[in-house]
């Protein structure tokens, strides 16, 4: 087995391309069989066989930025790359997003209190708290009118309510920020309440405070106070307070996330908002710093990278290496920000085209877009997009294959799903608990330097673990969609060599059984090539040999070994045929491949041969000391 990373995915879309192309060709095969006839025919219930697999490991590890697109290849290998298969690849991360959407609470409540260093019974003091709000306004959501149609893409659908759930906290934080130095308990009536209906805080913004956090000078930036209030009867238990608000709001909201994801992709808020050049390079940065942690590898107390080299383990938070950024990065960055300035994209996988980025199209298609809160819809969704999109009048115009453009988006929408769940919970209503209890526990941290990367940096401990964590989700989904491809195919492909070496067998009895009839004339006809072959054979002894000998402890347990099958060894064919580039696959207009055909047929009638007439001869070696017994011994074998 490979032991290089890439190498391995390498090997695996080899050995799947190889085994599904296997099974193409014996389905060929078997038709022209068919047709032509076939002398042996054994009974086989397949229903009877059955695999013995070990269950995988439960823990799955996180690979490289490109495992889930590598997993994506090796899914698509398999089922071939086109709409069908992009639809499928989109449900199965939708079931994903729900499956987070029933997780999300307790994920959240327990990453933020393992980055806080806490434990489960950690309390919290209660009094006035005061932090930015750009610190949990990383999007800059609160600068955005939630009645503009890109705003409607980004904030719940309801307006806030203090007295039901889930609230519209993002709203509610907007809210705060148009009535400076007006309390919650005064804009709503009450004071903020958990699910268990416990008072939590009171909340308010002001432009300017002078405190501690700006070293007793005043500061304009736009602050957050908040009033932690004891808890009734009970301790101030961090843990405790999270679940109690977390459970209030709406962690997923699938409109929103799909807003997320256009931004990713086309940078479709980033051009309606006409963002400068320094929150743009900001964004495209933190972008990259997201994929980079996707790419996180956990070997129990290393980080292993795609090259092999042994890195920090997953949370040593001692190294600033992993956020620096080389020259090619800073190109990356750069042209991401030129794009979206110049609102275009560029479609790769057709051909390096650009075309224009309607942001007003893409906002408006999300707003008519009709999805549930549990996601319903979603599939739909994306489909309309980009088909709407594939089909734009302009698009046509510079490049006329809308199902290609389709096609691509897709794939794209299906690469960025993750990041795009990421995104989602990093706004002002995720973020605003696990800053609150930075501030309540006297955990420092630094506000003078705003932005998405910059709270990455800051914040590795949470980013790492929460964003490798919700990745690992979608390595699942992917892994056993493949365990179940793979398991199929080696059924069928165990149950193929089954079925010949059953043929064969009768084949062995049938020769074995009218042996004693053919014995002479076969030895005399052995006899009179004998001298022939000899002479050939002294010819290859011309060749330098190597006597490698297999110790015998080891050769003991050759019997434990399968025996040649044609099948087998038609795949190893196929998989080296794909390594050479020869084609391995239907001819243009869809028929068979005559030539693997005829490359089976070689590989069977060689192994029938084999072993319906092969045999095996051996003797002891000369050299003393030897047995008298075994003197002269020969001994004949059948080749299986």
């Amino acid at each position: 087995m490979a032991l290089d990373l890439n190498n391995s995915y390498s090997e695996a879309e080899s050995k799947m391309q190889s085994s599904k192309t296997f099974l193409e060709s014996k389905g060929s095969i078997k038709n022209a069989l068919e047709k032509k006839g076939n002398q042996y025919q054994p009974s086989f219930n397949s229903s009877t066989f059955k695999l013995n697999q070990a269950e995988i490991e439960t823990k799955i590890k996180k690979q490289v930025q490109n495992q889930i697109q590598k997993l994506i290849n090796l899914v698509l290998s398999n089922r071939g790359s086109g709409n069908d298969s992009n639809k499928f690849l989109i449900k199965i991360f939708v079931n994903v997003i729900r499956k987070i959407q029933s997780e999300i609470i307790e994920l959240l409540s327990s990453e933020y209190i393992k980055a806080l260093g806490c434990d489960l019974e950690q309390t919290y003091a209660a009094g006035d708290y005061y932090f930015k709000l750009s610190t949990i306004d990383l999007f800059k959501l609160t600068q955005i009118d939630p009645e503009l149609p890109v705003g409607k893409t980004l904030y719940e659908k309801n307006v806030f309510d203090a007295t039901s759930t889930p609230r519209s906290n993002n709203r509610m934080f907007r809210e705060l920020s148009l009535n400076e130095g007006i309390s919650y308990e005064s804009l709503f009536g009450e004071k903020y309440k958990g699910i268990s209906n416990a008072e939590l805080f009171d909340v308010q913004y002001l432009q300017t405070h002078t405190g501690p956090e700006t070293d007793n000078i005043p500061n304009s930036d736009g602050w957050i106070k908040v009033t932690l209030y004891n808890r009734p009867n009970s301790k101030n238990k961090v843990s405790q307070f999270f679940v109690d608000y977390l459970e209030t709001i709406e962690l997923i909201n699938y409109k929103s996330l799909i807003s997320q994801l256009m931004d990713i992709i086309f940078g479709s808020v980033q051009i309606n908002l006409n963002y400068g050049t320094k929150t743009l390079d900001d964004n495209a940065k933190f972008n990259l710093f997201i994929q980079r942690i996707l790419g996180l590898c956990f070997d129990e107390a290393q980080e292993i990278s795609v090259a092999g080299q042994a890195k920090t383990p997953e949370l040593d938070d001692t190294t600033d290496s992993f956020f620096e950024i080389t020259n090619l990065d800073t190109s990356i960055i750069e042209q991401s920000t030129s794009q979206i300035k110049k609102q275009i994209i560029t479609f790769e996988s057709c051909g390096n085209v650009e075309l224009p980025v309607n942001s007003n199209s893409i906002i408006s298609i999300i707003n008519e877009l009709e999805i549930n809160e549990v996601g319903d819809g979603t599939e739909d969704a994306l489909d309309r997009i980009s088909n709407s999109m594939a089909n734009d009048e302009t698009w046509k115009k510079s490049f006329p294959f809308p199902n290609q453009l389709k096609v691509s988006m897709d794939f794209n929408f299906i690469e960025k799903i993750p990041q795009a769940v990421i995104n989602s919970v990093l706004s002002p209503k995720h973020i605003f608990p696990y800053i609150l209890m930075l501030r309540a526990l006297g955990v420092e941290f630094d506000e003078s330097k705003p932005g998405l990367s910059n709270f990455v940096k800051q914040n590795r401990r949470l980013m790492k673990s929460l964003s490798t964590k919700l990745g690992a989700r979608f390595v699942e989904a992917l892994f056993n969609e493949i365990k179940k491809e793979v398991k199929r195919m080696v059924k069928q492909v165990l149950t193929d060599i089954t079925q010949e070496q059953l043929k064969t067998f009768y084949q062995v009895v049938e020769r074995l059984a009218n042996i004693a009839k053919t014995l002479s004339s076969l030895v005399n006809d052995y006899r009179k090539c004998k001298s022939v072959i000899d002479a050939i054979l002294q010819l290859f002894n011309l060749f330098p040999s190597i006597n490698l000998k297999i110790p015998i402890p080891i050769l003991q347990f050759s019997d434990f070994l399968p025996g040649t099958s044609p099948d087998r060894a038609f795949i190893n064919t196929i998989e080296n045929m794909q390594q050479l580039g020869l084609p391995t696959g239907p001819a243009p207009d869809g028929s068979p491949n005559l030539g693997l055909m005829s490359q089976y047929s070689l590989i069977k009638g060689i192994d029938t041969e084999l072993k319906v007439n092969g045999k095996i001869e051996a003797t002891f070696p000369i050299f003393p000391p030897v047995p008298p017994m075994l003197k002269g011994l020969r001994i004949t074998g059948k080749v299986r």
